[in-house]
């Protein structure tokens, strides 16, 4: 590939504790379809006790384009700030450790924002590699409108300029316009930040060409934890940018409150609240199993017993989440008034 007019890209990866997937991701990049010389490498860490630090060392003497950025206490908004600031690039990939990039990633992804002076982000679609029954039950959970009401995660496969991507592949120069991740924003960085270059008239480019590879969480709690950490991170977002708020954000939440203000009227009014909290739980059940029926006849019926698990976990873990996230507006100005 001759280097002519390519530009330096900058690849940020924030880290923590990834010891079992750093040195892949590392090397993912390292083989990229890019020149070697004009790739940098920047690993900021949040305080990694896991071997994650000496892995990343040992491959920085090998390669001098990778650098080790980042201290304690440093999340992931936080981390990509460090890196930007950090960065030499007029490109800048974000990254996770938790997985690895398609080797010709960087290169498409420039490619695309060059084609067009409004493109300041470009990503595709999250390609995971599940291993296991609960990894790929909660993965087709995930890429169901049922599960997530669209998205992301449901677009299919054709190119098109969306409101966000997850592991995008930014002109360098947006953040001197829209500002830097909002680093109170452990969860939901990527959606902020690339609201506000959309709202800022510039356009965020999808195509299932980039691929970012990502390994699943393995077990049905950490699905759950992550959606609870999605859903409190979304209520931040949707109060920081009161336009950003869609019906979707809300039906998870709204189904956990009726389901729980039935169950407890139900003790003050039992013959009328009981039959409410029956028909919105066998309601949510028949809905539940018939899209689990509907994916399973496509995909195989050993999902069916565990996709309903799946959307559950999903479901009450971004409604609960989604709750204790306004639960958090709510505290502090109770605090405030004592």
């Amino acid at each position: 590939m001759a280097n002519d007019n390519l530009p330096l890209v900058s690849v940020v990866i924030p880290t923590r504790n990834e010891a079992h997937f750093i040195e892949d991701a590392l090397t993912k990049i390292l083989e990229n379809d890019y020149p070697s010389d004009l790739i940098e490498i920047l690993v900021v860490d949040g305080g990694s006790n896991d071997g994650t630090i000496d892995i990343v060392k040992s491959m920085a003497a090998e390669h001098p384009n990778i650098r080790l950025l980042g201290g304690p206490g440093v999340n992931c908004p936080a981390g990509m700030n460090i890196g930007i600031q950090n960065s030499k690039g007029e490109i800048v990939c974000k990254v996770d450790a938790h997985g690895y990039i398609d080797r010709r990633f960087i290169k498409l992804g420039v490619d695309h924002i060059r084609s067009d002076k409004d493109i300041k982000c470009a990503g595709g679609p999250i390609r995971a590699m599940p291993k296991g029954l609960v990894e790929e039950s909660s993965v087709l959970a995930r890429c169901s409108v049922f599960g997530v009401g669209g998205g992301i995660n449901t677009i299919g496969e054709e190119p098109q300029f969306v409101d966000t991507v997850q592991c995008g592949i930014y002109e360098k120069k947006v953040f001197d316009a829209v500002g830097l991740f909002d680093e109170s924003m452990q969860f939901g960085e990527d959606e902020e930040i690339n609201w506000r270059i959309i709202k800022a008239g510039y356009k965020i480019y999808c195509t299932p060409e980039i691929k970012f590879h990502y390994y699943p969480r393995k077990s049905f709690r950490a699905f759950y934890r992550q959606y609870f950490n999605y859903g409190r991170a979304r209520v931040k977002v949707c109060r920081k940018h009161r336009n950003f708020l869609r019906i979707k954000h809300v039906i998870p939440s709204a189904f956990v409150l009726s389901l729980l203000a039935s169950a407890i009227l139900a003790f003050f009014v039992h013959d009328l609240f009981i039959w409410v909290f029956v028909a919105i739980v066998g309601l949510y059940l028949l809905a539940s199993l018939f899209v689990s029926a509907s994916i399973s006849a496509r995909s195989g019926w050993r999902y069916f017993a565990a996709l309903p698990i799946s959307f559950a976990c999903l479901h009450f873990g971004y409604g609960l989440g989604f709750l204790r996230g306004i639960l958090d507006l709510v505290m502090p100005k109770r605090k405030a008034a004592r």
